[in-house]
């Protein structure tokens, strides 16, 4: 292998700039997470453990949890004051196939929420996934009364309708209720459907127009997400805020650090979201402005993410007020968050920007999930996926390979035009080089435009495979989880920009990328140009860095590019061996030679720039001698 100084430099810059983004990418990382802004609930709190349900601290809204002592010393809550009062918390079910929420009696707001489906387990577990850390995670419902004192539903007594509700047949529906005097009363209902992952609910409040309306309602979420895939920095990368503004795209907070967001317009929407699952609250009518969203990394390895969102809600200054919206509490799957009726809810999953996404929304997720019907194995509908791809794209293959073929015939008359005028005007030789495609037809940006029709398909597979929940838990030789990256070989010790482990699949990948690339470029002619570095010797290298930036890759990915390397290969070497005859194209470009094409308009165009550019250059030339 051969090194010149040109391409020496070229990998000494590459190994630079590779080592410069890493160690910058860690050191923004770093100073992220140290800056990142704290949800309002675990201010001057460690990471990983929230703030007390009465701490004192103050919102960005203005509201402040009040200390314990002046809860029930002080009639503060008015006709409701007799629901201040302690109790013992105790739980209502409200259950269906797909989930199982409690809602408490402390404040009656969800306590917890689990998926009951066999495919939603916590990785290398038979504990079913759990939405947030119960111990660690809370919802509150705030406001001010008259007096402009602050009051939470969670200081407040709720008793339940039933305490078991089970959608089988119908919805199930559940009431809790807080009474007051003179006919007050505050009153959650919750409604879940068979077969759904949407818990509808409403917050009504009747006869307290006079203790409700200082300020508006002000929902407040603090979420603690649980790790529950392989490899908590895959999933961290994958969790954080999602919302959608009033008639705008969704949008999130960042998925590598902390950060918080006040949205300028009303919000139609929050979204919790934890890699392949999601918490969210919807409304209709939409949440109020001056919404506060905020996320923070844990420093432990139990959690992905600490979530906070401050939501005021919509009410009317009446004697009844009400609001309504509705949980969504599933996983991050294109129908399920179809089904929720929300815009733009399914952009939760990132398949990726305009075309790409397009691809895999409407062709390779329903290719996927259409041969799940009939095939169980995930490895092998991979594999029938990516031959239905090659062939597809064969076309595009084999017009590329053609293309090659005659650049390979082309190329001896093409080494004669270099040696001719070498070291004389560059101007001179691109235009005999334009000439000489010219006369024999041959395009030598033909080869281009395959490669682009192709590269749509190849990113959205890039994308699809970490979005893709149905590769979740589904095994495929060495690899339990299709979804998260393969090993062969673990290490007690970690691998700078590489990893803890060896990843088979990416071997293979990577190996047949460097027998295709080999292939791919010893079927081309060498086109060097001064000051340009070795190809083949950059394809070997692309092929060598491949092992490092695809170890933690979802290893479906790699079994992709794996596939499509050989199928490639072999479709490579069959065109070469049995349909490509390149002495019947060099008698064609010989045909062509004695009766040429004539000049197209972009051509003529392309040549009178040239000579309008090299008149130029001579007349400064003949400036400079004089």
């Amino acid at each position: 292998m051969k090194f010149d100084k040109n391409t020496v430099i070229g990998l000494s810059l590459m190994l630079l700039i590779a080592v410069g983004f890493s160690w910058y990418s860690a050191k923004n990382k770093a100073e992220a997470a140290a800056n990142a802004p704290q949800p309002t609930e675990q201010t001057a709190q460690t990471e990983s453990t929230p703030a007390p349900e009465n701490s004192g601290v103050v919102a960005s809204n203005g509201i402040s949890t009040p200390n314990e002592v002046a809860v029930l010393n002080t009639a503060r809550y008015g006709s409701m004051d007799a629901a201040a009062m302690p109790a013992q918390e105790t739980y209502t079910v409200l259950s269906n196939s797909k989930i199982r929420v409690k809602i408490s009696s402390k404040g009656g707001l969800l306590h917890s929420a689990e998926l009951l489906e066999a495919d939603y387990k916590k990785y290398k577990s038979e504990q079913q996934v759990q939405l947030w850390d119960t111990a660690q995670s809370k919802m509150d419902i705030a406001w001010k009364n008259g007096s402009g004192a602050v009051l939470l539903s969670s200081e407040l007594n709720f008793t339940a309708s039933t305490t078991v509700a089970n959608a089988t047949d119908g919805a199930a529906t559940v009431v809790l209720t807080a009474t007051g005097s003179n006919n007050a009363l505050l009153q959650w209902t919750y409604s879940l459907e068979p077969n759904s992952y949407n818990v509808k609910c409403s917050f009504e409040a009747k006869g307290m127009e006079n203790e409700m309306f200082g300020s508006p309602l002000v929902f407040r979420w603090l979420l603690n997400g649980l790790a529950q895939e392989k490899g908590i920095q895959a999933e961290r990368s994958k969790s954080s805020i999602f919302y959608r503004e009033v008639e705008e795209d969704r949008n999130y907070l960042s998925e590598g650090s902390g950060d918080q967001k006040r949205p300028e317009k009303e919000l139609n929407w929050v979204a919790m979201k934890q890699d392949y699952f999601t918490a969210a609250i919807i409304s209709a009518e939409g949440f109020d402005k001056n919404a506060d969203l905020s996320i923070m990394v844990p420093a432990d390895s139990q959690h992905t993410k600490s979530y906070y969102a401050e939501l005021p809600l919509k009410t009317k200054a009446s004697s009844n007020a009400k609001a309504e919206f509705q949980f969504y509490l599933g996983p991050n799957e294109y129908k399920a968050l179809e089904a929720s009726g929300a815009a733009e809810f399914t952009n939760i999953i990132d398949y990726g920007w305009w075309i790409i996404g397009y691809v895999n929304k409407y062709v390779v997720r329903p290719l996927f999930w259409f041969l799940s019907d009939y095939i169980l194995d995930f490895g092998l509908i991979i594999l029938i996926v990516t031959i239905i791809i090659k062939m597809v794209l064969f076309p595009i293959t084999w017009k590329n390979f053609l293309s090659g073929a005659k650049m390979r015939v082309l190329k001896p008359e093409i080494d004669e035009i270099n040696k001719k005028f070498e070291g004389k005007d560059p101007m001179e030789k691109q235009q005999a080089t334009m000439a000489l495609y010219r006369q024999t037809g041959v395009n030598p940006f033909a080869g281009c435009i395959p490669v682009l029709l192709q590269m749509p398909i190849l990113y959205a597979m890039f994308r699809f495979f970490p979005a893709e929940i149905v590769l979740r838990g589904k095994s495929f030789l060495w690899a339990d989880d299709l979804a998260a990256y393969d090993s062969i070989l673990d290490f007690n010790f970690n691998i700078p920009m590489y990893g803890s482990h060896v990843s088979g699949f990416t071997l293979l990948m990577a190996a047949s990328t460097f027998v295709y690339s080999k292939m791919s470029m010893g079927s081309q002619p060498t086109m060097t140009q001064p000051g340009m570095p070795n190809m083949k010797v950059m394809m070997n290298i692309f092929s060598f860095m491949m092992i490092f930036f695809f170890n933690s890759m979802p290893s479906g990915l790699s079994l992709y590019y794996f596939t499509a390397n050989v199928i490639s290969i072999g479709q490579m070497w069959a065109i070469k061996k049995y349909f490509v005859n390149e002495d019947s194209i060099r008698e064609k470009i010989e045909a062509n030679k004695k009766k040429p094409k004539k000049k197209g308009g972009f051509a003529s165009r392309i040549e009178e720039m040239q000579k309008a550019q090299q008149a130029k250059l001579d007349a400064n030339k003949k400036k400079l001698r004089k």
